[in-house]
């Protein structure tokens, strides 16, 4: 991409601006820059540096909308419109999140983010025993059909996307949202939304599983081979990253491993004779895209978009575009706020929003500022929506497509990171695999390392955190004038609702359509028995995800977590 004899000239420009500068080079407040994966940041980027690492335009970066997506997945990217603005949100029953989704909807949100209570992620009804003390405790309690239609009562489906974030349980998530667009009168030809249903990441980095990992994936590509047909527009699968670096690994871990997890999910679906074009399109992913580490965030997106198109084209030779495409939820974690001083939390969000726009995200997703005192407030959701809009109309970030294509530094940086990806997918595949690395604790203890070695460095003061580790000031403690508490009758009152529910029902109808459920889970998974019909069929009368997890788990058994040495 360079002249050699330019590059030659170059070179010794640069040494004799190193020589001429030593003095001022010797004020540095460190010896080296170092990220938490390891990369040390170079004083200054030029030319140099990308003939060092054979950056070629055409071929590494090219243009927007065309492979391979370094640049966006479209040749116009926010010029056409912004971003969706998603929020992660959820109260404890569905009445509550009415009204919730209502007042963000009317603030200027489009994409609901419904996020659920543990007994319900857990398979579990609120009338359950492993469910006391939980309900709607961290989420909504959204169980079935019935609490979809309170839910999402007056809040039109087909204009305003919902994802839910049900990972165990997704398929019956799944079944759920397609089933109340359709009583709204909503094609289903046109349904937009999309559900997290990324079971992996569970067993490595959240913790929310319920059955073995096998029969898990099955029930994901289930989801993916039927929405394909049934909801082309739908996204029945969100592969996480943000989990993973939620749970302490650093950058280059965070997006190795899941697109180790992405690998997986098309693996077994091609094993079972499913096109991988009939799959692929119906991928999103869920990334982080926090303040800090501003230009690593942006670089890793690009560099995330990149491998992705590649894996899809060369390893499962997809022929779409849209198979190769990595569509990105892009998800600001809780960790990367603080505590103390909680308002400097907000600047955080907003400068999140502008990674994320800068990175060329679909969706952009930010945690708010009150996340560390309990559930978020109505308040704060509005105050995140607000920082996207400011960022999205305001700065006028948008008028042109990836505006830092081209950046010494950046590109350098996205080779860099894309190099890292693939020798940590590489080891995987050494491992034998995403389930083999899931079974033999690499995956968790690598993150578990990251994490430890994280921390140290926050305590140490060489991660600076304001308000934390720097800045400090008396009241740091001082909570928000509001926070968020479920109320200690939720639990009972949903009890009830349940109960009511079962009552009202047609109860021989449910137990004949979950032993369908049940006799379809038992057989062996093809690309012919798929298990969503089943699943639809038992949501469509009413059943709940706890008594159709009950049956799965009589038939596949529960997961029992590996000890990690």
């Amino acid at each position: 991409m360079f002249d050699k004899d330019f590059l030659e000239r170059l070179k010794q420009q640069q040494e004799a601006w190193n020589i001429s500068h030593q003095g001022s080079f010797e004020k540095e407040v460190k010896k080296e820059f170092v990220s938490e994966a390891g990369i040390v940041t170079r004083r200054v980027y030029t030319p140099l540096d990308l003939a060092e690492k054979e950056v070629d335009y055409l071929q590494d970066v090219g243009f927007p909308g065309e492979f391979p997506f370094t640049r966006g997945l479209s040749p116009v990217g926010y010029r056409a419109g912004l971003w969706a603005i998603a929020q992660y949100s959820g109260q404890s029953t569905p009445e509550e999140c009415n009204q919730l989704w209502r007042d963000l909807a009317a603030a200027g949100l489009n994409t609901v983010y419904a996020a659920y209570d543990l007994p319900t992620q857990l398979g579990y009804d609120p009338d359950h025993p492993m469910a006391e003390g939980e309900v709607g405790r961290t989420g909504v309690s959204l169980v079935s059909l019935r609490d979809w239609e309170i839910a999402f009562d007056g809040i039109d489906l087909g204009k305003t996307m919902v994802s839910t974030v049900c990972n165990a349980p997704g398929a019956m998530a799944i079944a759920m949202n397609l089933l109340t667009a359709q009583k709204q009168g909503v094609d289903l030809k046109v349904l937009r939304g999309s559900s997290q249903n990324d079971v992996l990441k569970e067993y490595t980095a959240r913790g929310n599983f319920i059955f073995p990992p096998e029969p898990s994936m099955r029930l994901v590509v289930d989801t993916l081979a039927y929405c394909s047909s049934v909801a082309p527009q739908f996204y029945p699968l969100t592969v996480c990253s943000v989990h993973q670096s939620e749970f302490g690994a650093n950058h280059v871990h965070e997006v190795a491993f899941a697109l180790a997890n992405g690998i997986a999910y098309v693996e077994s679906a091609v094993n079972r004779g499913i096109d991988v074009d009939v799959i692929g399109p119906g991928i999103m992913w869920a990334t982080s895209h926090d303040h800090h580490a501003l230009f690593h965030e942006i670089a890793k997106l690009r560099a995330m978009r990149r491998l992705w198109a590649k894996v899809m084209r060369d390893r499962f030779k997809a022929k779409k575009p849209e198979s190769m495409m990595c569509r990105l939820y892009s998800s600001v974690g809780g960790t990367s706020l603080m505590k103390e001083q909680y308002l400097n939390n907000i600047a955080r969000s907003a400068l999140a929003a502008l990674v994320g726009a800068l990175a060329g995200a679909q969706r952009i997703d930010l945690r708010t500022y009150d996340e560390q005192w309990g559930i978020p407030t109505k308040d704060a959701e509005i105050t995140n929506i607000r920082c996207q809009q400011i960022v999205g109309y305001e700065c006028g970030v948008g008028e042109t497509v990836d505006p830092l294509a081209g950046s010494y530094y950046v590109e350098w940086l996205t080779k860099e990171m894309e190099e890292r990806f693939v020798e940590e997918i590489e080891k995987i595949d050494r491992l034998g695999g995403t389930l083999r690395a899931i079974e033999s604790g690499y995956i968790k203890r690598t993150m578990l390392e990251d994490a430890y070695k994280y921390q140290l460095g926050v305590e140490a003061g060489e991660i600076p955190r304001v308000g934390h580790n720097m800045f400090r000031q008396e009241n740091d403690q001082a909570r928000p004038v509001r926070v968020y508490r479920a109320d200690p009758s939720v639990e009972e009152r949903r009890i009830q609702a349940v109960k009511e529910l079962r009552r009202t029902r047609h109860d021989r109808e449910v137990s004949r359509r979950l032993k369908a459920l049940r006799a379809r889970a038992a057989e062996p998974a093809t690309a012919e028995n798929n298990l969503m019909p089943a699943i639809i069929d038992a949501v469509q009368a009413y059943a709940t995800i706890g008594e159709m997890c009950d049956v799965l788990r009589e038939v596949w058994g529960e997961f029992k977590e590996p000890k990690i040495i």
